[in-house]
């Protein structure tokens, strides 16, 4: 890790818990506001320095919206940070904890991932001296407020770090306008405030985003989702026709060449009297480049409402097989959901894997790759997908309740190529 020198907020971040700071006596802070800011990293540090300057043999919690992501995106760095400055981490993976140790003084620290409305039975009955709650905007309430409930010893303090998500949502109405009144201490954080990204890498991550993911992770305001989902997305950027596939299409992706890691995958959302889609896509990697190149070559569509005949399992399968005609494939990827659509490609012998289903996160995803032109689209045999780009809209009503959902109409290309995209590719090699 390449450390250059903290900003203001940063500093901030990492000392407001400190005797001689004005924020002494707050409860908690909020770090909230641009990715790429560096509130995590320092925050998870000042967390732990925080602990360890005033708690012996106690229990603390470390929470991520899943162990993995939390993982990756916190203990990681957080590790070797402490190590390089004297202290001794024991990691116990297989129980979720870690011990932190220096001199005399050692704490365990236990790891969280609030996924859904179930996690808050994994907090319960354990006692707390502190928690970090890592990306808390993606946290169900009752979780969150379980874990809070916890922190029971004298002195306990909670650290919130998290991207703005609706204006409605229950941890900005509930904790971020009412920071003075819960005496906490909220600090903003824009991109600029990392002062370790070079102005090329900021400026690059200004261009990924529009509309409300810029409002949101550019900006870091608490913004709605209205409008077009896929607002960032144009012809002139992310398609392609016939006539201009040998000049966009790098060459082994044309000539299907496996060799060269060619071989198609392919997305499907499943649908019986409603439209049911296989997308062909490619993915591709410039020399160099870490955020690959999807391209969508080929489409299947066929909706048995307006052809006011339903097809079988068997039926969708088979034409699966004629779609993909012969090429080499990696394997399609399914709608977790399409149970009995899976068991009946696999007993064809055709490799499925069940998709990522977390829309928000894939919606995400999808969007940076399509606003930076890492999404080309063939114009000529995906108009279907072309065409409900256009018209794949948030839900107003339901962000109007603090609900980040789409309107379920016109989304089943759009389901099809989140799948696509979200299974195969990590979020780090997109942000």
């Amino acid at each position: 890790m390449k450390w250059s020198k903290l900003s203001k907020k940063q500093m901030q971040l990492l000392t407001w818990w400190m005797p001689e700071s004005p924020f002494f006596k707050c409860n908690g802070v909020i770090a909230e506001g641009a990715v790429r800011s560096g509130k995590t990293i320092v925050g998870s540090l000042s967390f732990i320095l925080w602990s360890m300057s005033v708690f012996n043999n106690q229990q603390l919690a470390i929470c991520g919206k899943t162990i993995g992501s939390l993982r990756r995106n916190v203990l990681t760095p957080l590790k070797d940070i402490l190590v390089n400055r004297g202290y001794s981490v024991i990691e116990r993976k297989g129980e979720n904890y870690m011990i932190v140790s220096k001199g005399k003084i050692s704490n365990v620290y236990y790891f969280f991932g609030g996924r859904d409305e179930r996690s808050q039975d994994l907090v319960q009955g354990i006692t707390l001296a502190g928690i970090f709650l890592d990306e808390v905007a993606l946290m169900p309430r009752s979780f969150v407020e379980q874990a809070m409930a916890r922190c029971s010893i004298d002195g306990a303090k909670f650290w919130f770090n998290c991207n703005p998500s609706s204006p409605a949502h229950w941890f900005y109405l509930e904790h971020v306008l009412k920071w003075q009144e819960m005496k906490y201490i909220r600090i903003h954080f824009n991109i600029e405030d990392n002062l370790s990204l070079s102005e090329e890498t900021v400026e690059r991550y200004k261009g990924m985003f529009q509309g409300i993911f810029y409002k949101r992770f550019i900006l870091g305001e608490w913004a709605a989702a209205d409008g077009v989902v896929y607002d960032c997305f144009t012809e002139e950027q992310n398609t392609y026709t016939m006539e201009s596939r040998d000049s966009v299409v790098p060459v082994y992706v044309r000539e299907n060449d496996v060799a060269n890691n060619g071989s198609a995958i392919y997305g499907c959302d499943y649908g019986t009297f409603n439209p049911c889609v296989f997308l062909e896509g490619y993915k591709f990697r410039k020399r160099g480049e870490r955020t690959p190149y999807f391209y969508i070559d080929r489409e299947y569509y066929y909706d048995g409402r307006s052809s006011l005949r339903q097809k079988s399992d068997e039926q969708y399968a088979s034409d699966f097989v004629n779609f993909v005609d012969g090429k080499e494939m990696k394997y399609i990827i399914v709608d977790p959901s399409a149970s009995s659509l899976i068991t009946t490609l696999r007993h064809k012998g055709i490799p499925v894997l069940k998709a990522k289903n977390d829309v928000y996160d894939g919606i995400k995803m999808v969007y940076a790759l399509m606003s930076t032109g890492h999404i080309l689209i063939n114009k000529d045999k995906c108009p279907k997908l072309i065409q409900e780009l256009g018209l794949y809209v948030w839900d107003e009503k339901k962000t109007d309740k603090g609900k980040e959902e789409v309107i379920k109409q016109n989304d089943h290309c759009c389901d099809a190529l989140r799948y696509l995209i979200a299974s195969t590719t990590a979020m780090y090699e997109v942000m």
